[in-house]
């Protein structure tokens, strides 16, 4: 499994730019605080580039501003990815490291589409029939999957993993599976879901879980988190 979406101990132990980039989801769960604790990294880190890094930066941010008026900032570090595969096209870990980073943002937006989109947590409260405090209850206790937006932070539910006005049946098990690791974020879960795997025999979990095939999928969350 790559690094996006981890959040174990090996990450926390990164630098701080790697911190910021590859646990995104993860300390977004206080957007605010990560706004400005991220603005003090950036800067911080800044001042210990040599000159040509900065004088770099300097213009990226400036070209960055005068498409902004065109282009929302999401297709912007979109097109920042396409850059990097670009330039890096190598195999060394560096170059691979470095498109993972790039990707990120891209990769995310692409699973928060998937399989009908999202829903609010109003919406996902009258889907199931309960009061919206209820669903975020069952968010935080790792019941339901979902993502703190970057608006106001507010938390989005994946609308495939509901059906017939419940959850999908099994969900709960393999969530729990998913979170005992404790070195998935709430987008490395979402991915386990919507991606295919050896033992699901290129199959999603999220079709499998469908099929009411709960056991097998929890035989491959076993194996995707060790």
């Amino acid at each position: 499994m790559s690094g996006l979406g981890r959040v174990g101990p090996h990450s926390r132990s990164a630098g701080a730019e790697n911190e910021a980039s590859l646990a995104l989801p993860h300390v977004l769960d206080d957007l605010d605080s990560f706004v400005h604790r991220g603005h003090i990294v950036v800067m911080e880190a800044l001042k210990s580039l040599p000159t040509d890094a900065r004088e770099w930066i300097e213009s990226l941010q400036k070209s960055l501003k005068e498409l902004s008026s065109r282009h929302s900032p999401a297709d912007l570090a979109k097109y920042t990815g396409f850059a990097f595969e670009m330039t890096f096209t190598g195999s060394r870990r560096e170059e691979k490291l470095a498109n993972a980073m790039a990707r990120g943002v891209s990769v995310r937006e692409k699973m928060a589409t998937e399989d009908g989109g999202s829903m609010s947590a109003e919406e996902a409260a009258r889907f199931l029939g309960m009061a919206k405090q209820s669903a975020l209850n069952l968010y935080h206790q790792g019941k339901l999957l979902g993502w703190r937006s970057e608006k106001q932070g507010a938390v989005r539910f994946p609308a495939w993993q509901f059906r017939d006005g419940a959850r999908l049946p099994g969900l709960d098990r393999v969530l729990a599976r998913l979170s005992a690791s404790g070195i998935l974020d709430d987008w490395g879960k979402i991915g386990f879901f919507l991606q295919q795997h050896r033992l699901s025999e290129s199959r999603r979990p999220l079709d499998l879980l469908r099929e009411n095939k709960v056991d097998q999928v929890l035989r491959i969350a076993e194996a995707y988190v060790e």
